[in-house]
């Protein structure tokens, strides 16, 4: 499933692809992909503008379009971003084309969990707008992130999926950045004290900006994916030595997700 890493890496791929270009054609087959406009309406709304910005908030991406228009993409469970030669048939479950030059970009979802949102004026849909500052562009804040935490009765685990509160941290990042802080995630957030907090807080950071080294490529590959490696250090390796003390990992639900530490270096509050 697609994360911050994931999302950033579409962005710069995007932005390489279309920045600057003017969109001279768009296929947008009916599915539940689309929101707000029909498929008509959006393609007439892009075609013949230019991409002038390609930006990333949390896991949502923004296609600002010249007159002021924007595309607003969540990649949801399964989708992503591909280039193709533009004389190439559609993809399996191409869910939107878009042609620039010799360049055609390819939004392929097969799950159809994802969403393309037009925005002919401008305007920022509510989806964005309740984001939260990002973690990798703007840093997390550890003394807001303390403040938010203190006002919440859920695991540290459950709070970290928040969107308000760390946009583009899912299941992935949450599980992989409790580890890197040492904090164990049946950890009520509330009992972390400021020392914890900050720790945990630069283990977002760098969680995120290490996954994005080791992910950068042309095209995304989920870890999910069949054949695909896994490049974490606890997340999905449930039953492996930890990376650090060699303890087995252990697997727990939260919140009907899967989570993956260390009983013996993550500790409790």
């Amino acid at each position: 499933m697609p994360e911050l890493p994931e999302v950033e890496i579409a962005a710069r791929n995007l932005r390489r692809w279309l920045q600057g270009k003017r969109v001279t054609a768009v296929e947008l087959p009916p599915s539940r992909v689309l929101r707000k406009l029909a498929p008509g309406s959006i393609a007439r709304m892009i075609v013949g503008r230019t991409v002038e910005d390609v930006a990333r908030k949390g896991k949502w991406l923004r296609l600002s379009l010249s007159g002021g228009a924007a595309l607003y993409s969540h990649l949801g469970m399964t989708g992503k971003w591909i280039e193709r030669p533009r004389a190439g048939g559609a993809e399996r479950f191409e869910r939107a084309r878009l042609d620039a030059g010799r360049t055609s970009v390819r939004y392929v979802d097969p799950r159809l969990f994802g969403r393309l949102i037009a925005a002919p004026d401008g305007e920022e849909p509510a989806e964005w707008r309740a984001l939260g500052d990002d973690p990798l562009t703007d840093g997390v804040d550890a003394a807001r992130l303390a403040e938010r935490l203190a006002r919440t009765g859920r695991s540290i685990k459950e709070a970290m999926l928040d969107q308000r509160l760390l946009p583009g941290v899912g299941n992935i990042q949450a599980a992989e950045a409790l580890w890197r802080a040492k904090i164990d995630p049946r950890t009520p957030a509330r009992a972390l004290d400021g020392k914890r907090v900050r720790a945990l807080a630069r283990a977002v950071e760098r969680s995120i900006r290490d996954t994005i080294a080791r992910e950068d490529s042309p095209e995304i590959t989920y870890v999910e994916e069949p054949g695909a490696d896994n490049p974490f250090d606890v997340y999905g390796k449930h039953g492996q030595p930890c990376p650090r003390c060699r303890a087995k990992l252990q697997r727990l639900i939260q919140g009907g997700r899967s989570t993956v530490f260390c009983p013996r270096c993550q500790r409790r509050a």
